[in-house]
């Protein structure tokens, strides 16, 4: 890393690092590195050549005795920017340890795996024993492989695709191959496997297992609800993608335009730029095993569900958790049941009876440590999940079951102001599935002042509260242990519901037109917040708040408000029911684990 490079890294990464520092992470990694099994054959710097004349580098690992005997077998394939070379068995990463994501990120717990493994990628150290070979690619322009850098691109997806093919025609191979990976290793599934250019999957990619990976790149992460995120896209370019760079930044900006924390500057409406970084999933028809975590909000949570949601695969599952990401990834529990799935479609063995799990394998969590039940479901959201609909009354801090009758208003400062409500649940009760909030606003001018601004935005969090009224805390992002229940966003201006692609359990904005509001104008918005699945007892509550300003913010996310001023004004009862949409389950026959 160079220079510029760390500078740019202290700058987006400063929170994340002074705790790695305090903590003692940066010199005690968290996670545990294993030593590779003696039969795993490592081919690191092999070539793998494209349709456009440049090469790609990927790592193979495969088994010595296999590959004596000339035996093949089928592939567990991953494609990222982020450096194979950079594992403690090569020597390239610091102290000859984990990748140094595990120095800087906090862990809920500490990942297991061994110095063969590179950042989110399998390890081939559980593969290449369960009879695969693993293929590790660098992607166009990182790492040593030529060709245009670039994220979430068309020729992405387009030299995976031609990888794929690749691997299937070895020799070492079956010609059957799976996918693997988190994070940025799972969206590149997803794009390929509906490949633009190709008009659809490599004909030897058979499956695909993406864990926690967004799939709307401005929707879910850089713009929710038309609000800029302005931290992560930073914290990622000099942290992740800039120094993986083949070559240098100019080879970047010539595919991208621009930075991606630049990226909102160049294009801040949802347009043909971030429509080529939005996965086709809609499109996708191969099995598939989906991680949606509900602890990666702000991420990659609601691009997992709605891939699963929206593919049209005959077999799909989706796998549910709020746990530390990496933690389940690398989890006996989840390699195995990753190696059933890939057992069933490349060595055609069902014999693990995978085939029979229901599709939903659903964990409620009744605090961040807690776990209040694990079952499997038929569907997303549960079919007996019902909406309660809790109505806002500007004389009560507690929202209400019933309609308000009369009209009223909830005013609240647009340089910071906030409104909280509460809701008592005086049963057992589970909630599952996304909370709407449906809220009538409008926007005047501040108290002395004459000019009335034409735009709000909203930003609302849910909190749990114990039966003292106590927060509970959650698993979140990027190794947060402190996090709120739920968060939503929403730009005014881009209220505009997107009819085709939501859903009665899943709002979608269109995010491609601006509405500016008129003085006394009062629009109805919709705020989806993100997913999750909870266990309240009787007598714990549901908390909102309603802020002008981001109310919780955890390195390395933050969102632009400063926009923001006038008076705030939620409009409530009679044509106005502004109210928070809530799926519940009564919880009283669900068991504990």
């Amino acid at each position: 890393m160079n220079i510029k490079h760390a500078m740019e890294l202290l700058k987006s990464a400063g929170p994340i690092l002074k705790h790695a520092i305090a903590s003692g992470q940066i010199l005690n990694p968290q996670c545990e590195l294993t030593q590779p099994d003696p039969d795993i054959l490592c081919e690191y710097g092999v070539t793998v050549p494209m349709s456009d004349g440049f090469s790609l580098t990927a790592n193979l690992y495969r088994s010595q005795r296999a590959a004596a005997a000339d035996e093949p077998m089928p592939v567990i394939m991953c494609a990222h920017p982020y450096d194979n070379r950079l594992t403690g068995h090569q020597g390239k990463t610091p102290l000859n340890g984990p990748p140094q994501q595990y120095r800087l990120i906090p862990q809920a717990g500490r990942p297991r795996f061994s110095n063969l493994t590179s950042w989110e990628s399998p390890d081939p150290n559980f593969w290449v024993p369960s009879g695969y070979a693993v293929v590790n690619l660098n992607l166009p322009g990182y790492a040593g492989s030529e060709g245009p850098p670039g994220v979430f691109t068309e020729t992405q997806a387009k030299c995976y695709y031609e990888a794929i093919e690749w691997a299937a025609a070895q020799p070492w191979s079956t010609g059957k191959v799976g996918l693997n990976g988190v994070s940025f290793l799972a969206i590149t599934q997803y794009h390929v496997a509906a490949c633009q250019y190709y008009g659809g999957p490599p004909p030897a990619l058979k499956c695909i297992s993406p864990w926690e990976g967004l799939t709307d790149m401005y929707r879910d992460a850089f713009c929710p609800g038309g609000v800029s995120e302005v931290g992560f896209p930073d914290f990622w370019w000099s942290s992740e993608v800039l120094p993986a760079l083949s070559g240098t930044e100019a080879d970047f900006l010539h595919v991208e335009g621009a930075k991606p924390k630049q990226f909102l500057t160049e294009h801040p409406l949802f347009d043909a730029f971030w429509a080529e970084k939005a996965a086709k999933v809609d499109q996708i028809d191969l099995p598939m095993l989906v991680c949606a975590s509900f602890s990666d909000h702000g991420l990659h949570t609601v691009g997992s569900f709605r891939a699963f949601v929206h593919a049209k695969s005959n077999h799909k599952w989706v796998y549910t958790h709020r746990y530390g990401k990496w933690d389940v990834y690398y989890s006996p529990e989840v390699q195995q049941l990753t190696r059933d799935f890939m057992d069933c479609f490349l060595k055609d063995d069902t014999s693990s009876g995978f085939l029979d799990t229901p599709p939903v394998r659903l964990e409620v969590r009744s605090s961040r440590d807690v776990v209040h039940d694990v079952r499997y479901e038929s569907e997303w959201p549960p079919a007996a999940a019902k909406r309660r609909k809790l109505y806002f009354d500007a004389g009560s801090p507690t929202l209400s079951e019933s309609p308000i009758t009369h009209t009223a208003e909830i005013t609240y400062e647009g340089n910071g102001g906030e409104v909280v409500v509460q809701y008592r649940f005086e049963t057992a009760t589970e909630v599952v599935g996304v909370m709407i909030l449906e809220l009538h606003v409008e926007v005047r001018a501040a108290e002395g002042e004459t000019d009335v601004p034409d735009d709000l935005t909203v930003f609302a969090v849910a909190e749990k509260l114990d039966v003292e009224g106590k927060p509970v805390r959650f698993y979140g992002s990027v190794g947060e242990r402190n996090d709120v229940l739920s968060k939503g966003y929403l730009r005014a201006s881009m209220r505009a519901l997107d009819e085709a692609r939501s859903t009665p359990h899943q709002p979608e904005l269109r995010l491609d037109l601006v509405e500016k509001l008129s003085p006394n104008e009062v629009v109805p918005v919709t705020i989806p917040m993100f997913p999750h699945a909870t266990f309240f007892e009787a007598g714990e509550s549901l908390e909102i708040q309603i802020s002008s300003k981001e109310i919780v913010s955890h390195p390395v996310y933050e969102k632009v408000s400063d926009d923001n001023a006038g008076i705030h004004v939620i409009h409530v009862g009679g044509p106005h029911p502004s109210h928070l949409s809530v799926p519940t389950l009564d919880a009283s026959g669900s068991s504990s684990s």
